[in-house]
Parts: structure tokens; sequence; C-alpha cells
């Protein structure tokens, strides 16, 4: 009698059990009439394999050996442990190393596998390398992790930690041949303990490719993590992600969103001549930051090197499907920190010039100039590359990223922009051809056929024919005809010709001569001598015969400039 309670405790399930029936006639069934491949030849019992009723080695009444001791550890932070005792009566069948008739006791004769053991190659080898596999040993007790619910499929065990049996009852098979505790359509079992991914959150909701989805052996919306985790069989320190050893990270993110994917294929727009990313941009660390162990950012040193990942600026567990609402950043930023105006790191923007302060303000190594491949680069005399300060309340001017605009009186502005508007910087910098360009193609700044990664061409040649085309960046928000030809033009000659005309049209002179795209930093000018975002570019704009290049506000509509330019010696001309 004692004997026959042992066994149907051995076998009763535990929490919410998946379908499926007893370990008997299970492919862990491994007796002569067992339903897997493994069969006993002998009379030993479904049980005989895993379980003893005297004299076991750990828990659960375990006849099984210990695995090779040799194995990789689990990788999963600092929390991550050994293999607990449950975990490894599973890793004796399922890293290869032990025959499935090995036990405590001795040999009992299977047939089938390599030598008794499971082959290499086979899906239910795991190996001897635990990065492989989800971690084990850890417990889920962080702002992204928890511990589930009694209600949930998974479970811990052995002193609140995940081991194999969180989310396998080895007794019951479950219907999709996994023996997992629970259903897992729309990673039910996943979002048990994993708290990061929400209900609004675009990858748990949004239908996967039918063809990736159907490889997995699930409907397009029911593979939930599965489209981009793998549980098991991973490629070492890939994050369990599914792309090969070797890959680049971004390769999990462009198996979707690629080729073949409409409007979402950022892959076409990372393959035009000036993009934010490449293939082989570099890895990303789970700790970057201000204090991150794995790579500071900003970054400290000139030497240091660059890299934009998918994940620098989309938190795949976070990002939703909510529009921006200017200045404010919109749902494809969720979840993704960044530095603020004060250089101080925040948990989660709120405006997106956040997420590009991270590499394009207060870091060591710095992009100078022009892109490579631009026709020129632009030369300013006291050029400041900080975006931070120059988008800064106290910079001399700038467009107005970092806060509402401060100039009373920007008469070309288009509606809905007015002098107190606020912009974004996908507003210029983005994918000509996205959304931000009027088109269907993915939104940010990916890639670009223009320099710079701006969605619309801006020319920076001297001399330049201007045209609609020419300046289109410019004309986005600025009305053209307001600023060449119209009567109320802002700034005129004496004789009444719009000053704009006059340099841009008539002398043929690209707005970057006069005017600096982001604006001008406190440590580079002042509000006199740079209102405006006035600071000239060296190779086209010289100095007077005594060395004067400047520029100085006189107040609404009003100034003077002392320099030499298109042969034109203003010492100085006032207007």
């Amino acid at each position: 009698m004692k004997r026959l309670l042992v066994l149907a405790l051995l076998v009763a399930p535990t929490g919410r059990a998946a379908e499926g029936g007893s370990v008997t006639g299970s492919r862990h069934d491994f007796s002569a009439s067992g339903g897997g491949r493994f069969k006993g030849t002998g009379p030993a019992s479904a049980c005989a394999y895993c379980h003893a009723s005297h004299g076991a080695s750990g828990g659960a009444l375990s006849a099984r050996p210990d695995p090779a001791p040799s194995r990789t550890a689990a990788r999963a932070g600092a929390s991550a442990g050994a293999p607990g005792q449950a975990s490894r009566s599973c890793l004796s069948c399922h890293d290869g190393t032990v025959a499935v008739g090995q036990t405590t006791a001795g040999l009992v004769p299977v047939a089938g596998g390599a030598g008794g053991r499971i082959e290499a190659g086979q899906r239910s080898n795991l190996g001897t390398d635990l990065r492989t596999s989800h971690p084990l040993s850890v417990r889920p007790d962080g702002l992204s992790v928890r511990a589930p619910a009694l209600s949930d499929g998974a479970r811990l065990v052995e002193g609140g930690t995940v081991q194999c049996t969180s989310c396998h009852d080895p007794h019951r098979d479950s219907a999709d041949g996994k023996f997992l505790l629970g259903a897992n359509r729309r990673s039910e079992l996943c979002l048990a303990c994993h708290a990061e991914m929400t209900g609004e959150a675009t990858h748990l909701t949004a239908l996967r490719p039918a063809s990736l989805a159907a490889a997995l052996g699930a409907g397009a919306a029911e593979a939930g993590c599965s489209v981009c985790h793998a549980s098991h069989g991973a490629a070492p320190d890939s994050h369990l992600q599914r792309r090969g050893a070797g890959e680049p990270e971004d390769a999990t993110c462009l198996g979707c969103h690629g080729a073949g994917t409409g409007r979402l294929d950022v892959a076409r727009d990372r393959s035009k001549p000036f993009a934010h990313a490449s293939l082989a941009s570099g890895v990303h660390a789970a700790d970057e930051g201000p204090s991150g162990g794995g790579r500071r950012l900003p970054e400290v040193s000139p030497a240091a090197p660059r890299h934009v990942l998918c994940v620098d600026c989309h938190a795949p567990h976070a990002s939703s499907p909510r529009p921006a609402t200017p200045p404010f950043a919109g749902g494809a930023l969720d979840g993704v920190w960044g530095i603020d105006l004060d250089g101080q790191r925040v948990a989660q923007v709120r405006f997106e010039y956040q997420v590009c302060l991270k590499c394009h303000g207060d870091s060591a190594n710095l992009p100078r100039g022009r892109a490579v491949g631009a026709t020129r680069a632009v030369q300013r005399a006291g050029a400041d590359a900080n975006l931070r300060r120059v988008f800064a309340s106290t910079a001399a001017s700038s467009h107005p990223v970092g806060g509402p605009g401060r100039g009373a009186d920007v008469p070309s502005l288009i509606p809905p922009l007015g002098p107190t508007s606020q912009i974004a910087c996908s507003d210029c910098h983005a994918s000509e051809g996205g959304a931000a360009a009027g088109g269907t193609g993915p939104r940010g700044p990916h890639g670009s056929s223009w320099p710079g990664l701006l969605e619309r061409r801006y020319v920076t040649d001297d001399p330049s024919s201007e045209s609609a085309a020419a300046y289109a960046l410019c004309y986005k928000c600025h009305d053209r005809d307001r600023l060449l030809r119209s009567p109320d033009s802002p700034f005129q000659t004496d004789a009444g010709v719009p000053l704009h005309q006059l340099h841009v049209v008539d002398q043929r002179t690209s707005c970057s001569a006069c005017h600096a795209a982001h604006g001008v930093s406190a440590l580079a000018g002042s509000p006199g001598a740079n209102a405006h975002l006035v600071d000239f570019d060296t190779a086209v704009v010289g100095t007077t015969p005594s060395g004067e290049r400047a520029y100085l506000s006189r107040g609404p509509r009003s100034g003077s400039c002392a320099l030499t330019c298109h042969g034109s010696v203003h010492a100085p001309k006032e207007y």
C-alpha cells in the first residue's frame, strides 16, 4: 500500500496542469510499452527510470545520477546559480551525457538513441552549455520579472527559484508535446513571471508573420514570445533570441522588420547610404548607461566604439502603437531610458530628444562635421557638437527641440506651427519615404538617401540654385514664398528686396552658409552674435580686410553683418 501511495504522489499533477494524461504511455514512459522511442528491454516499470522507492539521491525520490559537472553555468545576471536538484534530474537525460537507463541503482537496459543517450542535434538534447536555455536557479523578484501567482501556470520551486519544473511537469505530457505545466497560448506561461510585457505592447498584441508562426507550430497570433525567443536551443549569449551563433544582434528584429514586411521594412532603410545602424554595428550591453559596467553612455573615452542597435532606441517588450503627441514621445519609445537636458538619466523618456542625447549629448566621441559621403562639409567657427547644450534653454539660439520656441517673430512658419511650438528630432532626421515625410514606410531615423540622415533634401553646396526641392527640409516648416518673395518678408534691403531672396536666389547661397541647423550653444556663441541660429560657414563666409566676421542682432527685424561673402565686403552692413 505504501508503495502505491508513493507512486500516486509522483504521478499526481501539481499546480495548473496542461492538457494530457499521466506519464504512462507518454514519451517519458521508458518501459517496454511506453510511448516514446526509448523503450526498456526488461520488466522495469515506467517510474523506475527516474524514481527510487528507497535510497534516493535527492529530492522527489530521484534515482537519476548527477549530470556532467563540467557544464557551463547558467547566465542571468548575478542571481543565477547552479541547477537545483529538480533541474539536475531532468538534465541527466537532456544534456546527452547520461544514458536514459542509467540510475543510481545501476543500468536499466533501454533501446534507442545513441548508446541509450539522447543524440546530439535532437531538440530534446539541451547540451552542457546552459546559456542556450532559460536561466536556472534565478529568483524572479525584480521590476520586470515577478513571482507567479498561484493561479498562473508557472511555479517556483526549491526556495523560490526557477528550475526545469517551474515550466514543465515531467509526469504529464501537454497537448503540444512539451510537458508544459500550463497552456502557453499568447505566451500565458511566459507572462506568469515576465511582467515587462504589458497589454498594450505591440509585440504582444500584433499578428506575427504567418510563415514564421507556422514554423513554430502556432497560429499567427498565438506564437507570442516564441517568435523572437527560444526557451531552449538558442545561441550562447544571444539573450535566448532566435538568431544563429555569430549572427548580429539585430537579426532577431529584422526577421520580422525586413524584406517582404511592407511598411515595416526597416532593413530597406538601413541599407541606404546614410543609416543609423548596420548589421555589424556591435553588441548591446544590458546595463548600458551613465554608470553601466558593460558600456558607459554617454561615452567617456574618445576611443570608445560606437554602435546603434534596435534596442538602443526601442524596448521590444514595452513598445506600443500609441502615436506621438508633440512634444511628447510616442509609444514606439515606451520603456526606453534616456538623458535629459540636465545630463541626468531618466528611466522612461518623455521627449524623443532624450533618447538621442544618449549618444549625441555628452559623449566624448561625438561625430563632427557632415556624414561620410556628403557633398561638402560645413565648417563653423565655434561649433559645439554637444546637442544637450545646443538645445538647452541657455543656448544662444536653437531650433525648439528642448523646449518651446523663444522667438516671438517668426512669420514664415507654416500653421499649425507657431513661435512657441516645439518640434522633435525626427521632424528633420527620419527615413525619407517614411511617415514623417508623408509616406508609408517605417517611422523614425532608420536610414536615408540624404546626408545627415535627413528625411528631405537640404543642399549645403555653395553656390547652389534655389528650388523647392533643394531646400525641401527648410520649406517643410518655413513658407517659401513668405521667405523669398512676399512684400512683408521679415528681412529686407533698403530697396525692399527680401534678404533671403537676395542671398539664396540671386547669390545662390545655401541656407547653411549663415544658419546652423541645430543652433548655437552658450559655449559656442551669445544671443547677440548668434540670434536666429546665425553661425557662419567659414568655408563660404570670409573676414573683412580688418579681420572681422560677425553678426549682431539689433532687435526685431534689424541687425548688421561684418564679413566678406562672394566678393562683397560688408564692413559692416546694416539691415
